[in-house]
């Protein structure tokens, strides 16, 4: 366990640079860059998690849109093998000694990781660099010690909102619609300040109802936007959000904003609640969670969102909808009320990872696979991918003693 190494090692200000050792939390992190005026953009919404964890995973946030997932923000890895070697691998090596070349080690690569944000195998790219194939490893290659991190300005100012919308269609528009919009415009764009786009569906407004009774009660969706104000947007960032929102019969009066700190806060934790209140939901009823971490290319989103409305419009399941729509990434969360449910459920999933990966997209976003979706790896990747991969993770645990069961069956 690397738990007792979570020491802050130094903090470059200058260069916007934070060496670090892997047990340290998100949170120790966040509470010794807030006096430097600096923050850690990627996010991941526990802050009890650790950076190694989050390394390992190649873990996001809802900033992802904006800033990318841990792998755009990790500058150094220092990484113990198990033969007693020491790599202490930069940003931008590819080769490092006479054994460790990347692009040897995938010379003739049978895979390639999709072109979104990802956290499914062994990252495989054309010309990538070295300490991208350890990112998302989830432990199964060497054992980190040490990290430099990038670091980005503090934000001066950020207006949050959360919009609600008469169905389901009409907020996911929205997005959409915005974020093409914004891309064609020789204005500065909203995307260049917005940080994430987050989805809500009817039922998940509808389990949060009771902890939140002013939403409003005709409301089909949500969409929560957060926009850094600078010199250009600080005047019209109001105007701006509310015209886009009454173009698709927002009422602006029931929106929520985030203006004062009271209400970023609050704000926050209605967003952050959404798990906490699905847990409790399940272990209330004693019923089991099934749940997805899809994420698809940009124009293949509303094909992957018109197949989940369909398949769980006639599956009988109770299911919630929710998550970073920014990065066309939902959550699909299933529940199984006795057993014939839980084959279906899982049946469902494996339906929802197949038309995904049809679609050039990924069974794992950003939580990894773990034990229990090894199989998952099988609908993205071919056999002869699977023993590329594992002739990796023999190059560097010949013994395949970490992470045991991590990516592969055995």
């Amino acid at each position: 366990t690397t738990q007792k190494l979570d020491k802050i090692l130094n903090i470059d200000e200058k260069a916007r640079l934070m060496t670090i050792q892997p047990g340290i939390s998100l949170e120790q992190i966040d509470l010794a860059l807030q006096k430097r005026h600096l923050l850690y953009p990627p996010d991941p919404t526990e802050k009890k998690a650790t950076i190694g964890g989050n390394i390992s995973t190649n873990a996001s946030g809802g900033r992802c849109y904006r800033f990318g997932a841990t792998r755009d923000w990790i500058k150094r890895l220092r990484i113990q093998l198990l033969n007693g070697e020491t790599l202490d691998i930069k940003r931008g090596e590819k080769v490092l000694g006479s054994r460790f070349d990347v692009n040897e080690l995938l010379k003739d690569p049978q895979y390639q990781t999709p072109n979104i944000k990802c956290s499914a195998g062994y990252y495989s790219r054309p010309n990538m660099d070295l300490i991208d194939l350890f990112i998302g490893s989830e432990g199964t290659l060497g054992v980190i010690t040490e990290v430099d991190i990038g670091l980005y300005p503090a934000f001066v100012e950020i207006f949050d909102l959360v919009a609600f919308f008469a169905s389901e269609e009409k907020a996911v528009d929205f997005v959409l619609t915005t974020k093409r919009s914004n891309q064609l415009s020789t204005q500065p764009p909203i995307n260049q300040t917005t940080n994430f786009y987050e989805f809500f569906d009817e039922n998940t407004l509808q389990m949060l109802r009771p902890a939140y009774p002013h939403i409003p009660a005709d409301a089909k969706a949500a969409i929560y936007v957060e926009e850094e104000l600078n010199e250009i947007n600080q005047q019209t960032y109001f105007d701006d959000w509310s015209a886009r929102l009454e173009k698709y019969g927002v009422v602006l009066e029931d929106c929520w904003l985030g203006i004062t700190s009271k209400q970023k806060e609050e704000l926050a934790k209605f967003r952050h609640a959404i798990p906490e209140h699905i847990n409790e939901l399940f272990k209330l009823h004693h019923q089991t969670k099934i749940a997805t971490d899809i994420a698809v290319p940009e124009d293949k989103f509303l094909e992957m969102f018109d197949y989940y409305t369909l398949e769980l419009s006639t599956s009988n399941l109770f299911y919630i909808k929710f998550g970073h729509i920014g990065d066309n990434h939902l959550h699909v969360n299933l529940l199984a009320r006795e057993e014939k449910d839980l084959t279906l459920a899982q049946a469902l999933v494996l339906k929802f990872i197949k038309k995904a990966v049809s679609l050039g997209g990924t069974a794992s976003a950003e939580h990894g696979i773990g034990k229990l979706k090894v199989n998952y790896l099988k609908e993205m990747y071919s056999k002869k991918a699977l023993d590329q991969m594992l002739h990796v993770k023999k190059h560097f645990d010949p013994k395949l003693i970490l992470g045991k069961g991590n990516l592969f069956n055995s």
